[in-house]
């Protein structure tokens, strides 16, 4: 049985090299920028010159400038939130618990959180800012 060679043409020989490269950077960025976790909505902190980082098994919760709420990456509206804090609180005794909101929304708006916060059993909660700039 006879078969036939198939040649490759020089120009395509050439530019082979250049597409295994192009290939290599897709999924290097591919990998390298998929590191960081999402939130589900846009949340802008306000500004703080205190320094500490904070804990890293903790309950997050996000404070959005609508209004929005979110647990753990989670959108959720206030009374599954106060619910969800409860049932953890149940399972895990004092967990620490982090609320990120929104610099833009109004003062009254995340007193009224923290007062359902406290009444749902958190006893420590720190809210996360970002740092000044110099």
């Amino acid at each position: 049985m006879h078969f036939e060679e198939t040649r490759i043409d020089d120009s395509e020989a050439r530019i082979l090299p250049l597409i295994n490269v192009v290939f290599l950077l897709l999924i290097f960025f591919m990998v390298a920028g998929s590191l960081s976790v999402t939130e589900p909505f846009h949340v802008e902190p306000p500004q703080s010159a205190s320094g500490d980082a904070g804990e890293q098994d903790v309950l997050r919760i996000l404070l959005g400038f609508d209004g929005q709420l979110a647990l753990d990456g989670e959108v959720v509206d206030e009374k599954t939130l106060l619910a969800l804090i409860k049932e953890r609180l149940a399972s895990e005794p004092k967990p620490g618990v982090q609320l990120k909101a929104d610099g833009r929304i109004a003062g009254n708006r995340i007193v009224l959180l923290t007062e359902d916060l406290r009444a749902a059993g958190v006893e420590e909660l720190r809210l996360l800012t970002l740092p000044v700039k110099p």
